[in-house]
């Protein structure tokens, strides 16, 4: 089994990554990609919605972490700091 990981172009980027990225994947020609999420997104609402999803979860090129992964994790390591300085106003 080949040990392909799915993630973002850095190389075939537009906007987020997210087409060349699968192309990448999948190894399609990249314009047929785009062309083909480009009318999923002009022709269905759900399409734009994949989009942005696609772009928060799947990661970048070459990071170890998506976009979402980060986001949870700076949230519990914020959140864990903030216990340590509680709110004053809290207590009334």
């Amino acid at each position: 089994m080949s040990n392909r990981r799915f993630c973002r172009s850095r190389s075939n980027r537009i906007l987020g990554g997210v087409a060349g990225g699968i192309a990448d994947y999948f190894g399609l020609d990249v314009t047929l990609t785009r062309l083909i999420v480009a009318a999923v997104v002009i022709f269905t609402g759900v399409g734009l919605i994949g989009y942005i999803l696609a772009w928060i979860i799947i990661p970048a090129e070459g990071a170890s972490t998506s976009g979402l992964e980060s986001i949870v994790d700076a949230f519990r390591n914020g959140s864990q700091s903030n216990n340590s300085n509680p709110n004053p106003n809290d207590y009334r």
